[in-house]
């Protein structure tokens, strides 16, 4: 029999080399059912079979085939990690998240220290409870606020209380001191609706009716009875950006009564303008970038699928100055059904003149709001004001141009309630903006990483000079935009492939090579998911520029596969990879701001018990963190802990503890060396293409007597995990 299977597996292997991975998935099958003995022998090519065989399947739409070869792979594989957790991430993708959840645990639960399963289950927990819910929950102003107007609203023992999607019902708990006759939770969130039913359950309280739907398609019936105050912090950044107008148009015409009351009672919008380039050039590409790329005449701005601002914490940013006063653009009444209908039905824009208080340049408007609770209490998202409530970030509208301004000019602007929803008109309606992605957007308005590129286009001539002359030249450059290969192609460099992420990003590019003289047929475009292992088919390159960093800081895998693909079997002997070398560099820290972004303290709740229900969805590691506005303490010095490119299991340095005190994280960025010889350039900073990530742990308190054994364990395909322990 075990002749037989190996017969099976050598034609699998045939198969699988000819592409026919069906038909070599089911040979594999077959030699195990025949011979099981032989089954750990071949598991990392089954593996890989199955996975390629499954890609194929994805694209084809065939999921239930997908679950059925991994039932059967699991059927021979019960406890190997990866193909526990490679089923995860097919849940993961179909949004069976739950399931996803278990599959990771399980994975973790074979190997813990299993780096992937660990960033997928992170992954899963942040869907179903994203971090703004720890910050609301911790938002001390905020939720004293709520319970305090609650107090004042409510007539013990003759109110009826709606709350409307208030996540973990914190609301209806204030609502609950109070002795209404009935409270009705209306949450279009599955989690949420669980998470609510946890904490009242918990606390002891059964008698708080929780709904998980979606408010505006219910009746009064729906919710057992017309309620008498409606309670809700259904908000944004930009006010309305979570359809509140709508949902308490309808709830006034089918879900409260005749006296009923909304709180908060009404809301105000303002807008400042501003001067801030770092915010500026997250959604308008720099001069300076357009000056490198012979496109100053055009406007480039990011794709704004479908979004009118983006949501910020403006007060972090170290170089922002409000050149004008704080303007109100528009006052809502919720306790008006007129009014909330002609804000939802209105097509004229506000007219808002804003007054400049000094001389500058405005290339950034913000907006922010309050919500008047009560005739005496109000809560505010103002940047400027230090009682700000911090659950709600402010709206940056991107879409605008600079304007010059002197002390006391006026600027008029046109903000929009377009569907419920603000914006602001452009000044100049005939103007059309050229759209990219917000990863080459970041990444073109890095000053030092494409500075670095640049600087090292002549050291690059030289040593591929030594291999074919310049105009033999074939070029691969992944980066969001391909600036190496540009300025390689502009010297007179052969072929160019690259890679646009989205179809915006192929007509910029194209833009930018017609402006710099560059033949279109001198390049190809890979787009979207054109970039694959397979599209390089056996070509060979004399030089290769990759790019595997995510704007979040994170370690794209897939990148990293492909990366390690062309430079084991795409580049031409003796020829050029870049980066040369990506260092990984931590630091320990204490964060307060990462600590309440991840863990809810009950004092902050008013005192209810939330925070062992919320426990569980606590993560192990946070992205998208800019180190220049994270309000943190270093208590190391950085240190390198090894190389991106090497696939080592674990790497281990001893690190002195220079501050001493309570360490809640490990900050990492980046040290990207482009060339042997040439300056590294590190990603710790504002203005990098990504920032940086941290890797939290629970507290505990360092001492400067006693140095940390650091340690970074590594994955497939870049990924990694940095911890560390105390020497004894």
């Amino acid at each position: 029999m075990e002749d037989l299977a190996r017969e099976y597996v050598t034609y699998a292997r045939q198969f699988s080399n000819n592409g026919s991975l069906s038909k070599a998935f089911d040979l594999y099958i077959m030699a195990f059912e025949k011979c099981p003995a032989i089954k750990n022998r071949h598991e990392a090519e089954f593996r890989g079979v199955i996975n390629k065989l499954n890609e194929v399947l994805a694209k084809a739409d065939k999921v239930e085939e997908i679950f059925n070869n991994y039932g059967q792979a699991i059927g021979f594989y019960p406890t190997n990690m990866h193909i526990v957790n490679d089923i995860g991430k097919y849940l993961y993708k179909c949004g069976f998240y739950s399931e996803a959840w278990c599959h990771f645990n399980k994975a973790l639960g074979i190997d813990s220290g299993f780096v992937n399963a660990e960033k997928n289950l992170n992954s899963v927990k942040n869907i179903l409870m994203q971090r703004w819910h720890f910050r609301m929950l911790n938002d001390k102003i905020r939720n004293e606020a709520y319970q305090a107007a609650i107090g004042d609203t409510i007539n013990p023992c003759l109110d009826s209380v709606l709350d409307l999607s208030s996540g973990p019902c914190l609301l209806s708990l204030f609502a609950y001191q109070h002795n209404p006759i009935a409270i009705t939770v209306v949450e279009s969130n599955e989690v949420m609706t669980q998470l609510s039913e946890s904490i009242t359950q918990g606390i002891g309280i059964y008698d708080i009716i929780i709904l998980n739907q979606k408010s505006t398609t219910m009746k009064y019936l729906d919710i057992g009875g017309k309620r008498s105050v409606l309670i809700t912090e259904m908000f944004d950044a930009g006010l309305f950006g979570e359809q509140i107008l709508q949902a308490l148009s309808h709830a006034w015409e089918y879900l409260i009564n005749n006296i009923g009351r909304v709180l908060p009672r009404k809301a105000e919008f303002f807008i400042v303008g501003g001067n801030c380039d770092r915010l500026h050039h997250k959604y308008q590409l720099s001069w300076e970038s357009k000056n490198m790329l012979n496109i100053s005449n055009l406007d480039v701005h990011i794709t704004t699928s479908n979004q009118t601002y983006d949501c910020k914490d403006v007060h972090f940013f170290k170089d922002l100055t409000f050149l004008t006063e704080n303007q109100s653009v528009l006052e809502v009444d919720f306790n008006d059904p007129n009014d909330l209908k002609e804000k939802l039905t209105r097509t004229e824009p506000y007219e808002v003149n804003v007054k400049a208080k000094e001389s500058g340049t405005i290339n950034v408007y913000i907006g922010w709001f309050n919500l008047y609770l009560t005739d005496k209490i109000t809560i505010t998202t103002n940047p400027q004001s230090s009682k700000k409530a911090i659950t709600w970030q402010q709206a940056v509208f991107f879409d605008t141009k600079n304007v010059n301004v002197k002390a006391d000019d006026t600027i008029t602007l046109n903000v929009m309630l377009n569907g419920g929803k603000l914006s602001m008109a452009p000044s100049d309606s005939t103007n059309q903006f050229i759209r990219v992605s917000p990863d080459t957007m970041r990444f073109m308005n890095d000053p030092d990483y494409t500075k670095m590129i640049n600087g090292c286009i002549g050291m690059a001539s030289v040593y591929l000079g030594q291999i074919a002359d310049i105009s033999q030249i074939s070029i691969i450059d992944l980066c969001p935009f391909p600036l190496f290969g540009f300025l390689m192609v502009k010297r007179g460099a052969q072929f160019l492939t690259c890679y646009a992420k989205t179809p915006e990003d192929k007509c910029f590019f194209e833009e930018v090579f017609k402006a710099n003289d560059i033949p279109l047929t001198n390049v190809k475009i890979l787009v979207g998911e054109e970039l694959s292992i397979d599209a390089f088919r056996n070509d060979k390159y004399h030089a290769i520029f990759c790019h595997v960093l995510d704007p979040c800081g994170d370690v794209n895998n897939s990148s990293m596969e492909i990366a390690l693909h062309l430079k084991d079997r795409h580049l031409m002997q003796g020829g050029l990879f870049l980066p040369a070398d990506v260092k990984i560099v931590a630091q320990v820290a204490s964060s307060q701001w990462l600590d309440l972004s991840n863990q809810v303290y009950n004092e902050n709740a008013c005192g209810y018990d939330v925070a062992r229900h919320t426990s569980r969805f606590q993560v192990s590691q946070n992205f998208d963190i800019d180190l220049t506005n994270l309000e943190h303490t270093t208590l190391t010095e950085p240190v390198d802990v090894g190389s991106l490119m090497d696939q080592s299991r674990t790497q281990t340095v001893i690190v002195p503890v220079t501050k001493a005190g309570e360490a809640n994280a490990i900050l990492c960025w980046y040290k990207i060396e482009l060339m042997e010889e040439l300056n590294e350039v590190s990603t710790n900073k504002g203005t990098s293409f990504t920032y940086a990530t941290a890797f939290l742990i629970p507290k505990i308190t360092l001492t400067t007597d006693k140095p940390l054994k650091m340690t970074r364990a590594s994955g497939p395909n870049g990924s990694y995990k940095v911890s560390f322990e105390i020497e004894t």
